[in-house]
């Protein structure tokens, strides 16, 4: 097993996040570069529909304004001011209104500080607005899909004799890679606050479970070596396939699982016995053995473990040794327990701790490392003496219970609690659709390697908290708290829910080129193999996910404001003007407009040929020239009458007599009407 590469195959583009449900939880994942690209179209988008609402806003209060009675210039240039400038173009006019008029008794001030404020506030929303836009991201979560390009389950090649070495070889090195993988892992976001980068990878950091001291003994309750009640027991609860492995799917194609561990250190008495190996073809010949005696060993033996007494003279540490017994496959071969240990509803995992010449500096308390025995004193150099702890058994034995659990949270139907063999045999009564059953599927592969055995097995000692701070060469270590056997189950079960993480998304990261000795056991229907393209994690640095309802929500709403400043005053100008309603504030509307103004002055000034007086843009003749005529006022610049104009001396306006020149008519004032 191998955490999550960075060039894990991740799916960009649409998809539901099922946790949110299907509006909520519509997502489209992009590159790092896209994502980019969008969120920075985003806040120019926002930026735009910003604009386009103040220009509505200008407009309903210009119009509201707009009066047939005469009104003083301030009024004026306030309307001008709405109809012309953008957000900020108008809030610093206004002001400039308010610091020029400050002589002119007319309240500039209260004036102009309300559309100062209307101003301010669009300003302030749509910026504020803009920078936000990029939270669509967070509302999306920081979820993606993985899109491999296959997927399975990696199993042994059934092509190979179940005693070829390439296939024990291949399976031992996964299993091994499994246990270390999550082993690094459940150290990481088991034990600690989860910041670190190596958390960021699965759906949810970790899978919590509930722990119960003084639980009841899992076995016969004179076994138990603190008493009846002294047992620890972890109960994971019920485990949503789409919550915490990150299987996405709808609610009702979930499944649930449960795992329960319960150990306790055991009595070793009357169950060991010594023997002297009296075989010369042995290599323990002579050598005094403590056997112990839990059950059989089909095929091998007739007690459980050996232990040579020489070990405990030699210079190695601790060596530990897990036996598992599976319900229903004990006729089969291996470990039959005996009857004080079994368990016809569980598995059973037992486990030899040997201190063999580990000494201690402290007493210690702990029954699975029980060490009380002071040794004679080493004498040093410098005529200083000190005493050491030694173990006060040659093995110290622990066993443990494995149940495991499948429910269908639609019709609450649950398997029994029971081992991995038996629980594969009840899941017909759960009424599981056939994605659920893919999903079933799944997680029972990873349960096939859950035990505590399987936590243990390929690490031996490495698998115990207390190796961590023994001393290679000394074999001294501090002492141990009385609870430290507490503290290896925890971290024993904390490897298998490592193992359930990483286990379910290894059907769809498995490498591509399989080991030898193993073979890709790939989906063989549609609906298994759509269990390829439904797994969810983090989202690794270089994804970015958004929410799909967030981005359209933006779009929809900007793009209404924007088409609404295209085309409300041309609408509402073309009602007024056909139900002659109000015309003066349609006309108002249309002369305050910039183009308008300038036209206003160059005419009223003589100078052009003006046409489209109530349009959008006023136009000029194309052979004219105007501008500043003659000197130039500069305290008080004004356009002047061009004198050399010459009209026919005619007194038509000039508006009609540029429609009357551009259809090539002519017309004159009768002298005698002129007069009159």
């Amino acid at each position: 097993m191998t955490l999550l590469a960075a060039e894990s195959p991740i799916y960009t583009g649409p998809w539901i996040n099922w946790s949110r449900g299907l509006v909520l939880g519509s997502t489209i994942t992009l590159s790092q570069r896209d994502a980019g690209l969008l969120t920075a179209f985003l806040g120019i988008f926002v930026t735009a529909a910003g604009a386009a609402c103040w220009r509505l806003l200008s407009y309903a209060v210009h119009q509201h304004r707009a009066k047939e009675a005469p009104r003083d210039g301030l009024h004026h240039q306030q309307q001008v001011i709405l109809r012309n400038n953008n957000t900020s173009g108008a809030v610093w006019q206004l002001a400039q209104l308010v610091w020029y008029w400050r002589n002119v008794r007319v309240r500039a001030m209260l004036r102009n500080l309300p559309l100062i404020a209307l101003a301010v506030c669009n300003m302030t929303l749509f910026a504020v607005a803009g920078i936000f836009s990029s939270e669509v991201t967070k509302a999306a979560g920081n979820e993606t899909l993985l899109r491999p390009s296959s997927c399975g389950f990696l199993t042994p090649d059934d092509s190979l004799p179940s005693t070829s070495q390439v296939l024990n070889a291949a399976i031992s090195a996964l299993n091994l890679n499994d246990t270390l993988a999550a082993s690094t892992y459940s150290r990481a976001c088991y034990d600690n606050d989860q910041k670190s980068l190596q958390c960021n990878q699965f759906s949810q950091p970790r899978i919590r479970w509930k722990s119960k001291s003084n639980s009841s003994c899992p076995f016969a309750s004179n076994l138990c070596l603190k008493g009846p009640m002294s047992a620890y027991e972890m109960d994971t609860g019920l485990v949503d396939s789409h919550e915490m492995l990150g299987i996405n799917a709808r609610e009702v194609d979930r499944m649930q699982f449960r795992k329960v561990s319960a150990c306790s250190p055991i009595r070793t008495t009357p169950y060991v016995y010594e023997v002297n190996d009296t075989n010369p073809d042995h290599a323990a010949y002579g050598d005094t053995l403590f056997r112990y005696a839990f059950g059989e060993l089909k095929g091998s033996s007739n007690y459980t473990f050996q232990y040579n007494l020489r070990d405990r003279a030699s210079i190695s540490g601790y060596v530990l040794t897990p036996i598992m017994a599976r319900l229903s496959s004990m006729a089969e071969g291996g470990w039959k327990p005996i009857a004080a240990l079994n368990r016809s509803d569980a598995d059973v995992t037992i486990v030899f701790l040997a201190p063999n010449a580990v000494k201690y500096e402290s007493p210690v308390l702990d029954p699975f490392f029980s060490a009380i025995t002071l040794s004679e004193p080493m004498t040093f150099s410098d005529g200083s003496s000190f005493s050491y702890y030694e173990a006060d058994f040659a093995v110290n034995v622990l066993a443990c219970t494995d149940q495991y659990q499948f429910c269908n949270p639609i019709n609450q139907k649950c398997t029994p609690l029971t081992g991995i063999n038996l629980l594969m045999k009840s899941t017909t009564r759960l009424g599981l659709s056939d994605v659920q059953y893919a999903t079933m599927l799944r997680i029972q592969y990873a349960v096939t390697f859950l035990a505590t055995y399987s936590s243990i097995r390929s690490r031996g000692a490495n698998a115990l908290r207390a190796s961590e701070t023994l001393s290679d060469l000394e074999l001294v270590q501090l002492g141990l708290p009385p609870n430290q056997w507490i503290t290896e189950i925890s971290s024993w079960f904390a490897v298998s829910m490592a193992k359930l993480q990483q286990l379910t998304i290894n059907y769809v990261t498995n490498p591509d080129r399989v080991p030898a000795g193993l073979a890709l056991l790939q989906p063989d229907t549609e609906i298994k193999r759509k269990q390829c393209t439904q797994q969810k994690i983090r989202s690794p640095h270089g994804y970015v996910s958004f929410s799909v309802l967030g981005v359209s929500i933006i779009l929809i709403i900007g793009s209404l404001l924007i088409f609404a400043n295209l085309v409300l005053d041309i609408l509402v100008g073309f009602i007024m003007n056909k139900m002659k309603w109000k015309d003066h504030k349609r006309l108002q509307w249309v002369v305050d407009e910039k183009l308008q103004l300038q036209r206003l002055a160059y005419e009223e000034a003589g100078q052009g040929h003006w046409s489209g007086g109530a349009d959008a843009v006023p136009l000029a003749r194309k052979d004219e020239n105007f501008g500043f005529i003659g000197e130039i006022d500069k305290k008080h610049p004004r356009f002047r009458k061009d004198e050399s104009r010459n009209d026919s001396g005619d007194e038509i306006t000039p508006e009609a007599r540029s429609l009357i020149d551009g259809k090539n008519m002519s017309c004159t004032v009768d002298p005698v009407l002129k007069e009159a």
